[in-house]
């Protein structure tokens, strides 16, 4: 581990520098991981964004998930097949995001007569 401030080595788990005196932002306790909510994309999706669902939030590699998908739909027919519609029941769809409005700038007005 290395400071950002002066970029000395410093030992793992210290809170401040010992060169600077730069905080390390190591608190003593684990950062908890941060996870994107449980919903289906609207974009990049093949059927209904279940498994770009599930590989977003997850951070899993979605050519694996849909690859996992088809084998156990082959081999344990049934379970993949209603997992899927039970999951595209219940994941919400990501909220429709609004066109962004072109503004002119206040300078630029012209005045109308």
């Amino acid at each position: 581990m290395y400071c950002k401030s002066c970029g000395a080595s410093l030992p793992e788990n210290v809170r401040f520098c010992s060169s600077c005196g730069t905080a390390t932002g190591f608190s003593g306790q684990p950062v908890p991981a941060v996870r994107s909510p449980l919903t289906r994309p609207r974009e990049g999706r093949q059927i209904a964004g279940v498994c770009a669902g599930f590989a977003r939030s997850y951070g899993w590699d979605i050519l694996l998930i849909r690859i996992l998908m088809v084998v156990g739909g082959i081999f344990i027919f049934p379970v993949p097949e209603v997992a899927y519609i039970v999951a595209w029941l219940a994941m919400p769809e990501d909220p429709l995001s609004l066109p962004s409005t072109t503004s002119v700038p206040p300078g630029n007005v012209s005045p109308s007569s």
